[in-house]
């Protein structure tokens, strides 16, 4: 991660092919989630990772992340290898679906918090694109049903958080407070479905939760660097960087000037000499604090 060779942390910048208003590109570049040192499971022919009891885990979000990498690549070269990639995924994506619409996300790490606004919105985000490509009525049934779990209030065992004065957040993980760049993954998968949908439930809360990230952003911002969530985790060097890109694509699709200043502020940050250091240290003891209390529980 720290020599940016992880394919989980290499730069995401914003989407290079994405249009607005248009179902196309994505709006974060995950074409290296492609072209990346990756293990594609033989069978599914998707990403899968190996536990240390060489157990296979599929995990939604890396499956949805290597489909929508790979539509960009298709888009981009013609290509029709990554549009098989794409299909894999797409196919994945139908076959593993629970009824509900929901996906088990972290149900292999976090029993009791299974469900992401991430992942149902990727998953959306990749099934919009599939209905845009072939429209075949079953990836835009199964796009809503995504949504539909997602917007279920958490305490109802879903994944979004409404406030008394009509916000809205969307949780990435159940038992952290919003974490800012899996909230702005989530809003462009609603932002799909209400491109193909004309239904006032979904833009009215797409406005909504716009609205109400404008509103938190200020409390992301440490003077000096971006946090990751609202539990005052402070970002790493990779999403300090994300979500300066997130909120490229986000004044472009909706034209906030709260996301410009922030991105100003935020790059002006990292353009600092001593900014960066210190953001880094903070960041090493929140993880030095991590791994002690887990050390703790365990004796």
């Amino acid at each position: 991660m720290l020599r940016g060779k992880s394919v989980f942390h290499i730069n995401q910048s914003e989407g290079r092919l994405y249009l607005k208003g248009e179902i196309r590109g994505y709006y974060s570049d995950l074409r290296h989630k492609v072209t990346g040192d990756i293990i594609i499971d033989d069978f599914m022919k998707v990403p899968v990772n190996v536990s240390d009891n060489g157990n296979k885990i599929y995990f939604p979000i890396a499956i949805f992340q290597y489909g929508l990498g790979a539509f960009d690549l298709y888009l981009e070269t013609g290509d029709k290898s990554f549009l098989d990639k794409f299909i894999n995924s797409v196919k994945w994506a139908l076959d593993n679906q629970c009824e509900d619409g929901s996906w088990d996300n972290f149900g292999w790490v976090f029993p009791s918090a299974r469900y992401s606004s991430m992942a149902q919105a990727e998953g959306a985000s990749l099934l919009c694109r599939a209905y845009s490509e072939w429209r075949d009525k079953r990836y835009l049934n199964a796009a809503q049903l995504a949504i539909d779990f997602m917007l279920v209030p958490v305490e109802d065992g879903g994944t979004t958080s409404y406030t008394d004065s009509g916000g809205v957040t969307f949780e990435e993980r159940a038992g952290r407070r919003t974490i800012l760049n899996g909230m702005i993954f989530s809003i462009w998968g609603l932002y799909d479905l209400t491109l193909l949908i004309g239904d006032d439930r979904y833009t009215d809360i797409l406005a909504r939760s716009i609205n109400h990230l404008c509103i938190l952003l200020p409390d992301y911002d440490r003077g000096y660097w971006s946090d990751y969530d609202l539990d005052g985790n402070i970002a790493s060097k990779f999403y300090h960087k994300l979500h300066i890109e997130q909120l490229k694509t986000l004044s472009n699709l909706f034209g906030k000037e709260v996301f410009n200043e922030y991105i100003s502020r935020w790059e002006c940050y990292t353009k600092s000499f001593i900014n960066p250091k210190r953001a880094f240290i903070i960041k090493a003891i929140q993880k030095i604090r991590v791994i002690d209390s887990e050390v703790t529980i365990i004796k």
